[in-house]
């Protein structure tokens, strides 16, 4: 079987404007040097089309589409393989041209851990759509309803300005306390389109909390100094606190810690950033005390552009 296609995307994280970019807030998206490829095999004798997702060497999941309809005929997780076919089937209707024959194989290959939300979904909808020549933000606003940062960051080559429906804006993200920002996985993984689908459906946000956001982002962008960009988390936890009426990830779970916390995304899930003068030692330490093991100085995964 030959291989005849292969394509990659960034995974990612949201600096800025988490909950707020879905009503059209600025927001600092940030590319990772992690993602997802996707290889397209030639047809062989079977059938059915054949997915297969690999992760640390293993497959994790896989399952056969029928070519006609993508209805599922086998799957070691069902939940996933009915996305998988929603994904398909709405590709296919962007573009009727799109049709796998009997016997292609999908494989694709996550380069980080599908449980930390580093975009398994905003990945696959990318990789798909530069295979099928379809939207992606088309794509993935029909399929999961989202802001479409992540849509961005899949194939942006640094940090970046985000808005949505907007045009992305590189931007030069360089912060000189960087070796003193840390990436720590919650242990929780977030259902990203839930999360959307219920604040869009609960919250009303006003102009004025918009505005702040996008002001906050573009102070986050400009700062050079790290007791600024620490008062800046304070006051950005603040306004989405107010806004879902939850607690900052900081009070709520890490009181005590010597810096300050920022969610990165849906609050209580996921990665979050810490920025503190501890060594990476120190704060490995302090986490794992609390039982969280992953953790990442900033450099070793945010893209920067070269």
């Amino acid at each position: 079987m030959s291989i005849l296609s292969t394509y990659r995307a960034n995974g990612k994280l949201l600096l800025t404007g988490e909950y707020l970019v879905l009503h059209g807030a600025k927001a600092i998206a940030l590319p990772l040097n992690v993602g997802q490829q996707l290889t397209v095999s030639e047809p062989n004798a079977s059938e059915s089309i054949h997915w297969q997702a690999i992760y640390d060497g293993k497959v994790w999941f896989s399952c056969e589409l029928n070519p006609e309809d993508f209805s599922v005929t086998n799957s070691s997780q069902p939940e996933k393989a009915e996305s998988l076919r929603l994904i398909l089937k709405t590709i296919k209707s962007l573009n009727p041209e799109f049709a796998p024959q009997a016997g292609t194989k999908f494989e694709t290959t996550l380069e980080s851990n599908p449980e930390w939300g580093f975009g398994s979904s905003s990945t696959l909808i990318s990789l798909l759509s530069q295979g099928a020549g379809v939207d992606p933000f088309e794509l993935n606003e029909l399929v999961f309803n989202g802001s479409g940062f992540d849509i961005a960051c899949a194939t942006a080559d640094g940090p970046i300005f985000y808005t949505r429906n907007k045009m992305v804006e590189p931007i030069p993200l360089d912060f000189p306390f960087a070796d003193q920002l840390f990436l720590v996985y919650s242990g929780i993984k977030k259902k990203t389109a839930a999360e959307v689908n219920t604040f869009l459906k609960e919250r009303k946000v006003s102009a004025q909390v918009i505005d702040e956001g996008s002001a906050l982002t573009d102070e986050f962008s400009k700062c050079s100094d790290q007791n600024e960009f620490n008062l800046l988390i304070r006051k950005h936890e603040a306004l989405i606190s107010n806004l879902i009426e939850r607690l900052p990830i900081k009070s709520e779970f890490f009181p005590d810690f010597k810096g300050e916390i920022k969610s990165l995304g849906a609050w209580g899930g996921d990665f979050f950033m810490a920025s503190t003068s501890m060594p990476f030692s120190g704060v490995k330490k302090y986490f794992e005390n609390k039982g969280l093991t992953t953790v990442f100085r900033w450099d070793d995964l945010i893209l920067k552009r070269r």
